[in-house]
């Protein structure tokens, strides 16, 4: 797309920030991992008493560069203090709180929890625990940045169209923008 998808303007807002809208109703801490922290030190404030969490918002910056999502989740994973965290992807403007609830409240035991839709795997909207950073760490030594290189190593879980469904009934929660066409149909959805 040539710039930050992050800060794409929809229906009057930047993306990032309508994310940290829904996220925000469903947790205490946020981490934005970037490789250009500077970008978005708009989205905290100083307090120095949470913990590096100012308003619930963390900026990691990214511990590989040029890593991509792989190497975001990886760094994500470390900044956090909690076990299980939930990832998204920062071009994803329609995430929905029942949905991500859902994807938390199944992660039982498991160390990835994500859709699966048609045999088409959502890596960049779901649960994963820390026990993926020995496997991500593997993966990256060996030069491999697909996300879903990890799954063999730890224990996944897919949920189906069927799960998804039944919280997001147009799926539109796994909607990204990739092109400046997806990026035109987005706008134009009543979302």
């Amino acid at each position: 797309m040539g710039h930050d998808k992050a800060f794409l303007d929809i229906k009057g807002e930047p993306l990032i920030g309508r994310q940290l809208g829904v996220l925000k109703n469903i947790f205490k801490n946020i981490i934005i991992a970037t490789n250009d922290p500077q970008k978005y030190t708009s989205f905290k404030s100083v307090n120095p008493v949470r913990n590096n969490f100012s308003n619930g918002v963390k900026i990691a910056r990214d511990v590989v560069l040029g890593r991509g999502p792989l190497g975001g989740i990886y760094s994500g994973l470390l900044a956090s203090d909690s076990f299980y965290n939930f990832v998204v992807a920062c071009d994803m403007p329609f995430i929905n709180k029942p949905l991500i609830k859902y994807i938390i409240e199944n992660r039982e035991d498991y160390d990835v929890v994500i859709p699966k839709i048609g045999g088409r795997i959502h890596p960049l909207f779901g649960v994963y625990s820390k026990n993926c950073i020995p496997a991500i760490e593997e993966t990256l030594k060996h030069d491999r940045l697909e996300v879903r290189s990890i799954f063999s190593k730890v224990k996944a879980r897919f949920l189906s169209r069927r799960q998804i469904e039944k919280f997001d009934k147009n799926m539109l929660s796994l909607l990204n923008i990739n092109t400046p066409d997806e990026l035109r149909r987005i706008k134009e959805l009543k979302a």
